[in-house]
């Protein structure tokens, strides 16, 4: 994945499938954002978002909402290096 900057903080989702994956959100406009490589997807819930997790390793990497009703996406920081993101604040938001 190649985003257009580090996000000025990382969101610690409190949800069910984001506390058991240990996803740190930081979040893109779609458009900026570029996604290499084979994933497979997860609609969970009402299926109206699609998470995404790598075909090879099956590590979550982004989440999406494929009808472009929201104009962001989230990206999971934690596959980024630890010590470029270490100074990222982490808010806990639903």
């Amino acid at each position: 994945m190649t985003i257009p900057e580090l996000p000025s903080e990382m969101n610690a989702c409190p949800c069910e499938f984001c506390s058991r994956v240990g996803a740190r959100w930081g979040y893109f406009k779609r458009d900026t954002v570029q996604v290499d490589g084979k994933t497979d997807v997860y609609r969970r819930a009402t299926r109206t978002i699609e998470f995404h997790r790598c075909s090879i390793c099956g590590v979550v990497t982004h989440w999406h909402e494929p009808k472009g009703r929201l104009p962001h996406m989230g990206v999971q920081m934690l596959n980024f290096d630890r010590v470029v993101i270490a100074e990222i604040p982490i808010v806990i938001e639903p």
